[in-house]
């Protein structure tokens, strides 16, 4: 009997990127100590940023080792036969199931700048018991590599999970978008992709997975207005967004309303949970995404905690030890149940 997460590695050489995993309030506190940032260029910037990050997590691989009966994880897939930098999956998936589950395609944060699909492997175990294939996928960042990539590439994991569904035990008609932070921007723009004709063209994307197959959305803590959102006060959002575009003065940038999903979504896009922490300064913007499907007549469920005493900052669902946290997993979970269906 298997008593140890079965993890399968499919590749005999992959470039494995270090992981940047740190408490958002120590990340806000390194940034505080920059202090100068914005005044830096994007590598320079993401340079010290990466440097303090890793000085404060040294211990990634312990993190890492995830014990879990019943789960199989597969490493470092290449979804794409060719393309760009960092187009690998991790996938996890119950080790034993009759049926075919639906699929769950995860894009991680970090600003478009840092990050992995290493980040979510506590998180996608546990969504992986609940009966779910949970894809993890890894992108090319920025500076090194701009806008529109990881939206190209996005779109290519999702060509992959419904080609390869069954190999996974997943369902090919049953996909799901999810990301958080800057992933929750990507996840949200690749929805609007899918179920956006205009949008596809507009990016020269032809998506493989058809609106009807994309079942729903997961977005956690994301961005959705970027004409708007340096208003919210987001440490260093404005560097982040330099580095993706390449545009200092990002707000210039000819290609950002194609960016905001509040600008892309139509009636076609797909039912929509959104959440983010009361004390997390893009809240606004998930607030914005969320009123303007509901407008638009899309399903769409939210968890904001508006009446929480307690201070939700970003990220706050990745703690799955706090009451707030299992709340989000519960609600993630029951709106995957509700359009599984």
């Amino acid at each position: 009997m298997q008593s140890k997460l079965e993890t399968k590695r499919v590749r005999k050489k992959s470039f494995k990127r270090k992981r940047y995993w740190i408490p958002i309030g120590l990340l806000f506190l390194i940034i505080g100590l920059v202090g100068i940032g914005t005044q830096l260029t994007p590598q320079i910037t993401i340079f010290l940023l990466k440097s303090g990050i890793g000085l404060a997590s040294a211990d990634t691989n312990g993190r890492y080792n995830v014990i879990s009966e019943g789960v199989t994880r597969v490493v470092d897939i290449p979804y794409a036969d060719e393309g760009y930098h960092d187009s690998t999956l991790d996938i996890y998936y119950p080790s034993v199931t009759t049926e075919s589950l639906p699929i769950v395609l995860w894009v991680h944060g970090g600003g478009w700048v840092l990050g992995d699909k290493d980040d979510i492997a506590d998180y996608a175990v546990k969504l992986a018991k609940q009966g779910y294939v949970v894809a993890s996928m890894n992108y090319a960042l920025a500076p090194d590599t701009k806008y529109p990539i990881p939206v190209v590439q996005t779109d290519q994991a999702l060509t992959y999970m419904k080609n390869h569904a069954i190999e996974f035990k997943g369902d090919r008609k049953k996909i799901f978008l999810a990301g958080n932070s800057a992933g929750a921007q990507i996840a949200s723009q690749a929805a609007a992709v899918v179920t956006n004709p205009d949008l596809a063209k507009l990016m020269h994307i032809t998506p493989t997975v058809e609106p009807e197959e994309l079942r729903g959305v997961l977005l956690f803590c994301g961005p959705y207005n970027l004409s708007t959102v340096e208003k919210t006060g987001f440490p260093f959002i404005s560097t982040f967004l330099w580095s993706y575009t390449g545009t200092k003065t990002f707000e210039e940038y000819p290609r950002l309303n194609e960016m905001s999903t509040v600008l892309q979504a139509t009636a076609a896009y797909p039912p929509a949970f959104i959440t983010s922490g009361n004390n997390d300064p893009l809240t606004s913007q998930s607030i914005e995404l969320a009123q303007v499907l509901k407008r638009l007549d899309v399903d769409t469920e939210t968890l904001f905690f508006s009446n929480s005493p307690e201070k939700l900052g970003h990220d706050y669902q990745f703690d799955l030890e706090s009451e707030a946290g299992q709340h989000a997993m519960h609600s993630a979970v029951l709106f995957l149940q509700q359009y599984s269906r």
